[in-house]
């Protein structure tokens, strides 16, 4: 019984700190915060629990990545399955909704918010580094290729950035202006058009001419 309350105790505190992570993370950036700020934050008198319980700041950057992807990647699985015969938009829709659809228990875009700061700490590709255990989204991200004019796909993985840079931006200013339910799916709306216009889009010369 007291090995049962330990454990709980323990899975607690490993949540908490994931999520004291998760909104650090956010706002500072991966360098930005320290592991004792993030131990103090979750509430542990032990300001060496995160290195106890993870080992090092990348393994939480992890932890966290790990806590919130299987959730999307269900729904990203839903999504799909009820797709037939999807435009780029909708394949758009499909990846970036359960974006818009996680929020905590604050009501904020904290997964997107968190994606936002690991792009800023350089941190990025970790969840890039992790696209094999998730096959559902590469399955999409195949589909949305596969949408795309070809001159275009082979830009796909340096465009795919900085358009989940506009879906997060997005969300940030939601969570900021707390617009009305209708108007906030508007905006995320219009920002998955043009995340399939900007994925879509023609290469350019340096010059400024287009490639094609």
């Amino acid at each position: 019984m007291a090995g049962q309350t330990t454990d709980k105790r323990s899975t607690a505190t490993r949540l908490a700190l994931i999520e004291s992570a998760e909104r650090l993370f956010a706002e500072h950036g991966v360098d930005g915060i320290s592991l004792r700020q993030i131990a103090a934050d979750a509430g542990c008198a032990n300001t060496n629990a995160v290195t106890y319980h993870f080992g090092s700041k990348q393994a939480l950057v992890e932890a966290v990545l790990r806590h919130r992807v299987p959730g999307l990647e269900a729904r990203r699985g839903e999504l799909l399955a009820a797709l037939h015969e999807p435009t780029l938009n909708e394949l758009c829709d499909a990846l970036w909704r359960p974006f818009l659809e996680q929020v905590d228990k604050a009501g904020k875009h904290s997964y997107a918010a968190f994606l936002a700061g690991l792009f800023r700490s350089g941190a990025l590709p970790l969840r890039a580094a992790m696209s094999a255990d998730y096959p559902v989204t590469g399955a999409l991200l195949e589909r949305i290729a596969a949408a795309l004019p070809a001159a275009s796909a082979d830009l796909m993985a340096s465009r795919l950035p900085l358009v989940t840079l506009l879906i997060t931006g997005t969300l940030t200013q939601i969570d900021a202006s707390e617009p009305e339910a209708q108007a906030a799916q508007a905006r995320f709306a219009d920002a998955v058009a043009m995340t399939a216009a900007a994925l879509a889009a023609r290469p350019t010369e340096p010059n400024g001419r287009d490639q094609t």
